[in-house]
């Protein structure tokens, strides 16, 4: 058990380097640079969904269709929340193109905090079957998370969150690892066989995310200027995750 744990905070923790990188770079350039990190977290966000959770979905029901209608579920249950914490949660009398975004950190959070727990899940289940096997799913899993880590530090930064705000956070949305890790443990194969629509909709959220607000988002930051400062940082982030997961 000690071990599992150990790796489990392994596959949280680690994966909080490239945030922490992104601390250490100056304040001023980090503003500068805030557009193109914004749009290497629209293709992180968008690559975990189809090159990492849509796909491992899929592998391990065997079926496309119910991981699809799992993903639609997640992407359409994230709409829905948006729209109550825009209604009830960030209510301003005035309109602007902010309230669209204001509700951004708490999705993102929330997403990621599930995917961290299903992560330990399969981190366990990994680990029940094989433990050398579970050890090469931890660093699998810390791996990919890396570029992710990078895109949830670049928006809630964007956001005005400060550095030991941001931080904190992070830390404690990683930790969800244990607590998946020890169900896993607990229930061992049994939750198998659910997994694929838990990834599914995780995948569903992930792709509302990148797709549906940062894009958005970039677009009007961007407006009719840029193309080269938007592209290609969203495709930097697509090969991130592609290139780690694979």
């Amino acid at each position: 058990m000690e071990t599992l744990l150990f790796y489990s905070l392994i596959g949280g923790l680690f994966s909080l380097l490239g945030g922490v990188l992104l601390l250490a770079i100056g304040t001023k350039i980090r503003q500068t640079i805030t557009t193109s990190l914004l749009s290497f977290a629209a293709g992180a966000f968008i690559a975990t969904s189809f090159t990492d959770l849509l796909p491992e979905a899929i592998d391990q029901s065997g079926k496309a269709h119910p991981v699809l209608l799992a993903a639609m579920g997640g992407l359409v249950l994230f709409f829905v929340l948006e729209r109550l914490l825009m209604r009830y949660g960030f209510k301003n009398d005035k309109h602007e193109h902010a309230d669209h975004t204001e509700s951004l950190p708490a999705l993102l959070i929330l997403g990621d905090t599930l995917h961290n727990f299903l992560d330990g899940i399969v981190i366990a289940v990994a680990y029940v079957a094989n433990p050398a096997l579970g050890l090469t799913t931890t660093l699998a899993v810390a791996a990919h998370e890396l570029p992710q880590e990078i895109g949830d530090f670049s928006v809630l930064l964007d956001h005005g969150w400060s550095r030991g705000k941001v931080t904190l956070v992070n830390i404690l949305q990683s930790l969800a690892t244990i607590p998946g890790a020890l169900l896993g443990y607990a229930v061992g194969t049994a939750l198998t066989p659910h997994l694929p629509s838990f990834l599914g909709a995780a995948g569903g959220i992930f792709l509302y995310l990148g797709a549906s607000d940062l894009i958005p988002e970039l677009h009007h930051r961007a407006g009719h200027n840029h193309v080269l400062r938007v592209v290609i940082p969203l495709l930097a982030g697509i090969a991130a995750v592609t290139l780690l997961v694979h």
